[in-house]
């Protein structure tokens, strides 16, 4: 099914694009609550978007990547295509991995004392910018698979 934002992407992509963005405006939305100590009202933005984004990765981009991607994998190191998308991958996870163990230390006494972190400000501070970071990259995935060849 084609996209609706005018270029080569399929309904899902553009979909997901625009939700990530609304995500990441969230996540910014999310860090000023939190600036104005409405801890309770960051923690449920926060891991709302954590949870929703869980879904996008499941529905949209670990499909794309496994059709896409993951076939080429010997091959990606010369090509922007598949080194953009790799990159975006090895961040995504990663800020995805970060978030999830940011909410059970935070959210929950899952973890032993040893396992949980003290200086909360700046492992938050982290997880946002690399989460704006592994946007920037989406939306470059984005360009490189469905912008570029347009041109």
């Amino acid at each position: 099914m084609k996209g609706f934002l005018g270029s080569g992407a399929t309904f899902a992509a553009d979909l997901n694009l625009v939700v990530q963005f609304t995500m990441g405006a969230a996540l910014i939305g999310g860090a000023l609550l939190a600036r104005r100590k409405r801890f309770r009202a960051h923690g449920f933005c926060q891991t709302t978007v954590l949870v929703l984004n869980l879904f996008m990765i499941g529905l949209v981009m670990w499909p794309s990547f496994q059709q896409q991607v993951r076939p080429a994998l010997p091959r990606v190191f010369h090509r922007w295509y598949y080194e953009v998308a790799l990159i975006h991958a090895v961040l995504g996870i990663t800020a995805e991995l970060l978030g999830l163990y940011i909410v059970i230390v935070a959210g929950t006494n899952v973890l032993p004392q040893r396992l949980r972190f003290k200086h909360w400000k700046g492992w938050m501070r982290t997880e946002l910018v690399l989460w704006v970071i592994v946007l920037l990259s989406g939306a470059g995935t984005y360009c490189a698979w469905y912008l570029a060849p347009f041109r």
